[in-house]
């Protein structure tokens, strides 16, 4: 269970040293630091769960989620996650992991990205299509189509077959909202695709 150091201070308000006793809980391993002032109670709780809880409002996309699909096939360590206006990439590590937070533009980012759970703790995630999207976002601009689809299917190694059950109608309908050039290749990719 996620815990703020606010909550803890309460809880131990008839303690005569209340932060004391906090920062001795810290150390004996009873709570875990995620960040100031946030803490997990539970040693075994997935960093995938924590997410995003550390920094909010967020959801799961970038590597991790296209990693979590299955669509590349290397296993990504860091739990990459989407926010919106911060401006900035923002990382944390502590004990569960490294949390990294890269911005989306503010007209897509409630778009496609759902609520999972592990156990009874939620988490959001992107849909593929929207972890596919806000990758290609984040990336130099790729000019030709031709090496716009090499890049995609061997410099990040996108799975083809994954790629073909991808819903392209979500991504025709947010794409143009990055203004990003390698969301307008991958539009056209699509279109050449289907023709």
């Amino acid at each position: 269970m996620i815990i703020s150091s606010e909550q803890l201070l309460f809880e131990n308000r008839n303690l005569a040293n209340a932060q004391a006793h906090v920062q001795a809980m810290v150390k004996k391993g009873v709570i875990i630091s995620l960040k100031r002032g946030l803490f997990e109670t539970d040693v075994n709780t997935p960093g995938f769960v924590l997410a995003n809880s550390m920094l909010g409002p967020s959801y799961l996309s970038f590597e991790y989620a296209l990693a979590y699909y299955g669509m590349i096939p290397e296993r990504v360590c860091t739990y990459t996650s989407a926010v919106c206006g911060r401006n900035k990439t923002i990382e944390y590590e502590n004990r569960f992991g490294v949390f990294t937070y890269r911005d989306v533009p503010e007209n897509v980012f409630p778009y496609y990205y759902t609520r999972e759970l592990f156990g009874e703790r939620p988490y959001l995630i992107a849909n593929r299509e929207k972890a596919l999207c806000d990758q290609l976002s984040t990336i130099s601009p790729i000019r030709g189509i031709k090496d716009f689809r090499e890049y995609l299917f061997d410099g990040m190694r996108l799975d083809e077959d994954i790629f073909e059950e991808l819903d392209f109608t979500k991504i025709r309908r947010i794409a143009p909202m990055y203004h990003r050039t390698n969301l307008y290749q991958l539009v056209r990719l699509i279109d050449k695709e289907e023709r």
